[in-house]
């Protein structure tokens, strides 16, 4: 199974930016070449003459980071709402008649135990 490939929006990186300080511009615009432009390691790399390796620890620190800010927005949008373990609240926008498929899904699986909830959404 191939690995999900690490990708950012550009105004998520841009958020997280300034939380990292410490990185350089030159670090900081290798891991956007990366995580928002999609190039590979490789390439950018060889433009910047290091390692592979070096552009993944700084690939990896941004996106330790974005998870981090993602968490934040989860916490601050969940603060005052009690969730079942597993469960996040969001806001979707979609057609009506998928919405209500949604929520009707959504019931079913409330009524499951944790450990069933899983076996639910693989199906």
């Amino acid at each position: 199974m191939a690995r999900d490939k690490r990708r950012a929006t550009a105004s998520d990186f841009d958020a997280v930016r300034p939380l990292l300080k410490n990185v350089s511009d030159d670090r900081a615009d290798r891991a956007r070449s990366a995580l928002v432009d999609g190039e590979t390691l490789a390439v950018i790399a060889e433009r910047h003459g290091c390692s592979r390796q070096a552009i993944n620890n700084d690939v990896k620190t941004f996106w330790d980071k974005i998870a981090d800010y993602h968490a934040a927005q989860r916490a601050t949008a969940n603060a005052g709402v009690l969730l079942p373990p597993g469960w996040e609240q969001v806001t979707l926008i979609a057609p009506s008649a998928l919405i209500e498929k949604f929520r009707a899904e959504i019931a079913a699986m409330a009524t499951l135990p944790p450990s069933e909830q899983k076996r639910f959404i693989q199906q």
